[in-house]
């Protein structure tokens, strides 16, 4: 019987995934954010169409709001629309499955790495019940995909080690994967460049396989590299940058240097240049992301975790340093391989702004589950020689500090659970655009009595919660124009008797009882007709004619 408990657990540890991604998917967390409906809205275009809200033909990226997607997503999700209509449970539904498959992955990769089923099944339940890798496995965020593409793409690469077959499907993994999220175009190669340094030895010995893989690898990626030299990609690159906004970030420096030549300083002249500057913003960017404070107690936008909860459990944290400390001092390919990995996943975000970011870094993972595994493992075993030892009171010590860790343990785990699944939509769902259903809802309602609905911009990306919550139809839309534009720069988009844009001065508006308005409560007087409200009971939406 014994010889079952490991596929039990595994067993276990799946369906305990499955469960907490699935549980509650479409209403928690409580609205699809813009970037879930814009990928819901592009897939049911796409599959209506064949193209995107712009008019693109099975486009390979996805321009939305000039913020230039990576497609993978929205492909991945016109499967679950076709099946189950244009719904926010379609449109996570990728998401919530890929989560569930990197924890399959994660029990493989470890297995393959440590050679110990404890150590696999561990670092399994780890990612299972992690709050970050759960956050973006409840959402229609494209850096969950990349992060499952990384993990089964190793897998994969290490049985490829001994099987052409795996080899080859390996390097269609990584090559997918940077169709997936922007920092994968970063990660991905680096990783795969540190796979192939330290297994060159079994990687090499058959140079037909290698040649083989790289083909695909190539021909995977090739699609992209009209992409990557499109100058319209730079807006993305300039709206994300930390770097773009010269003027703020060097003028201190450049009052210092003007000082300098004044006082004939070459000293300071020096070190007061732009160069350093760009260094110092670039290190502080790529620090910020082992820092303690956002790992383990407030993360970072409030999209991006639980209330009152970091991307961590807090009690992880000795278990993560012990683990650390155990692998470093063992050393090693796998050493090598897990170091570099957890050094290397923060690169791609360093140089963009409101670092640090848990979606740029989700490529973390499994790095800080598998660290911890080791660490819990280590502590377990130290527990275990504690208890078999003959000295009573070492062993009542022993006992009460492992008892006291598991209540920690528990405690700690319950409640991100209760944050999460109790909590979260009632405190945080402000920041999820909610109300934008019911606002769509009280104006379908009343759509016959008014000639022209407007409804501002300041509710942010309204015109792709319009498309999406009346799944108005794909081929109409581009007959009428499609998108203009949106995010970085905004231009006024309509559709049907809807017309997004900012409201101005309330008494010049349209008062004759032909227009309805729906906007913010700053921009609509008090006395509204209808306002819609947070979960929170603040007011949200006013509607007014």
């Amino acid at each position: 019987m014994k010889k079952y408990y490991p596929i039990m657990a595994f067993v276990g540890i799946v369906l305990l995934a499955i469960f907490l991604r699935f549980w509650q998917l479409g209403n928690i967390p409580p609205s699809p954010d813009w970037d879930e409906a814009a990928l819901g809205y592009n897939a049911y275009s796409i599959l209506k169409t064949g193209r995107d809200e712009y008019g693109t033909f099975l486009p390979r990226v996805l321009r939305s709001y000039d913020d230039y997607k990576p497609p993978l997503y929205a492909y991945l999700t016109i499967p679950s629309v076709a099946a189950f209509g244009l719904n926010v449970w379609a449109v996570r539904l990728p998401s919530a499955v890929m989560g569930s498959i990197a924890v399959i992955g994660t029990y493989f990769l470890a297995l393959y790495l440590f050679k110990k089923k404890r150590m696999a099944l561990l670092s399994a339940l780890l990612l299972a019940i992690s709050p970050w890798h759960l956050q973006f496995s409840r959402i229609a965020f494209e850096a969950n995909v990349g992060l499952t593409l990384n993990i089964v793409g190793c897998v994969a690469f290490f049985y490829g080690l001994t099987s052409l077959p795996w080899l080859s499907v390996s390097a269609f993994l990584f090559g997918l994967a940077l169709y997936a999220y922007h920092s994968e175009r970063v990660f991905v190669p680096l990783l795969v460049l540190t796979l192939a340094i330290l297994w060159r030895r079994e990687l090499f010995r058959d140079y037909r396989k290698v040649a083989i893989g790289v083909i695909i690898g190539l021909l995977t990626v090739a699609p992209l590299i009209p992409v990557a030299t499109d100058k319209a990609m730079l807006t993305r690159l300039q709206g994300t940058s930390s770097l773009s906004d010269t003027t703020g970030l060097l003028m201190r420096t450049v009052k210092k240097l003007e000082e300098d030549k004044m006082h004939g300083d070459t000293i300071g002249a020096l070190f007061d240049n732009r160069r350093l500057v760009y260094a110092a913003t670039l290190m502080d960017g790529y620090i910020s992301h082992y820092s303690f404070r956002w790992l383990f107690l407030t993360g970072d936008n409030d999209r991006h975790h639980a209330p009152d909860n970091g991307l961590l459990y807090l009690w992880e944290l000795p278990f993560l340093l012990w683990g650390i400390f155990s692998i470093w001092k063992k050393g090693g390919k796998v050493s090598q391989l897990l170091f570099t990995w957890f050094l290397i996943a923060p690169i791609a975000a360093s140089p963009t702004s409101e670092t640090p970011h848990a979606i740029r870094t989700l490529v973390f993972l499994p790095t800080f589950q598998i660290f911890t595994a080791t660490g819990l493992l280590a502590f377990v075993s130290r527990v275990r020689e504690g208890i078999s030892q003959n000295n009573a009171l070492r062993k009542w010590f022993t006992i009460g500090i492992a008892g006291s860790v598991g209540m920690v343990i528990v405690f700690n785990t319950l409640f991100y659970f209760h944050m999460y699944y109790s909590h979260l939509n009632q405190e945080d769902s402000r920041f999820w655009q909610y109300g934008y259903a019911q606002a769509v809802k009280y104006a379908e309602a009343h759509k016959a009595k008014y000639k022209k609905i407007v409804v501002s911009i300041k509710l942010e990306q309204p015109h792709m919660f319009f498309l999406f919550y009346t799944k108005y139809d794909p081929a109409t839309y581009l007959a009428q124009g499609g998108t203009a534009s949106g995010g970085f720069r905004e231009i006024r988009n309509h559709f049907d008797k809807y017309d997004f844009r900012a409201i101005g001065e309330w008494s010049k508006e349209i008062h004759d009882g032909s227009v309805l308005y729906i906007g913010t409560p700053k921009e609509i007087p008090s006395g509204a007709q209808h306002s819609i409200y947070y979960l929170n009971g603040e007011e949200a939406i006013r509607i007014a004619e």
